[in-house]
């Protein structure tokens, strides 16, 4: 008899994968456009379409001059992401119901830290925008106001996805007067109160905390990253997909969680990162 329904396992695990991302929360999920990726190939072209330059002043008589659209075309490699556990046939009758919610839980988090880990790399590897931190595990004011005004006048609220920090970084948020002062028109009612990972609104842009990637152990420095919607993307080639194996000899079932995906920053200009040490 099987432990478990693959097929429901597996969506189980996808919707609960999906509440469990952090910086996948502000990716953009970019399969749709890369459709044939998921037929096969193990590297994804995100296809970019890079910015026009600025427009002209005209001259009667004179025809425009027509500006080619250019298309730089992003590469990532497909990774192969898993996770097995093994039930003993003794332990089987106790594996039901709630037992087994839990075993979802935990197998869609270590998916979404992986992911979530992936695209903080990606961030970390292609970024063109950097800001200097004074502390390595402390933050200001100052220093997130010199982060912002990296993008120059393209800082609408609405245009960024979020703020992620470190846990280490909270205390700094909770003792900011900017932050949780309700005499400041853009500090929100509500902050510090944590609800999903968010602890609160910074110039109306989300702060979300999370420990996967975003510290430094080699530095030992915290890093924040400001990230503008649609700047950084995945594409599942393959949707987790669950199989059991059975280990007749062992008296045990394996239950196999695997994945097909690709993470990748789309726009370099699309994220800031606030960290002490800048390579």
């Amino acid at each position: 008899m099987a432990l478990v329904i693959p097929e429901i396992f597996a969506d189980a695990v996808n919707e609960k994968m999906r509440v469990n991302l952090k910086v996948g929360s502000c990716a953009f999920d970019a399969t749709s456009e890369v459709g044939e990726i998921r037929m096969a190939g193990d590297t994804v072209h995100f296809p970019i379409i890079n910015r026009i330059s600025d427009a002209e002043e005209l001259t009667d008589n004179v025809a425009i001059t027509p500006e080619r659209i250019s298309m730089s075309d992003n590469t990532a490699t497909i990774k192969e992401v898993g996770k097995s556990v093994r039930v003993l046939d003794k332990e089987q009758i106790q594996i039901k119901g709630s037992a087994m919610d839990r075993v979802v839980v935990q197998v869609a988090e270590v998916m979404a830290k992986k992911i979530d880990s992936d695209l903080i790399t990606a961030m970390d590897t292609d970024a063109v925008y950097k800001q200097v931190a004074s502390s390595a595990d402390s933050v200001t004011v100052t220093e997130l106001d010199a982060t912002i005004g990296l993008f120059g006048d393209q800082i609408d609220s609405d245009s960024f996805a979020a703020w992620i920090i470190n846990s280490r970084l909270v205390s700094s948020f909770m003792n900011m007067d900017a932050f949780v002062s309700t005499n400041k028109s853009y500090a929100h009612d509500g902050n510090g109160i944590i609800k999903d990972g968010i602890i609160g609104y910074l110039y109306n842009v989300p702060v979300k905390v999370t420990n996967n990637g975003t510290y430094d152990t080699t530095a030992k420095e915290c890093k924040t990253y400001l990230i503008k919607k649609d700047a950084l993307g995945y594409v599942f080639q393959k949707d987790i997909s669950v199989e059991e194996e059975r280990e007749g000899k062992l008296r045990a079932t394996d239950i196999i969680s695997t994945s097909l995906y690709a993470c990748k920053l789309l726009d370099s200009k699309g994220v800031a990162i606030l960290r002490k040490t800048i390579a």
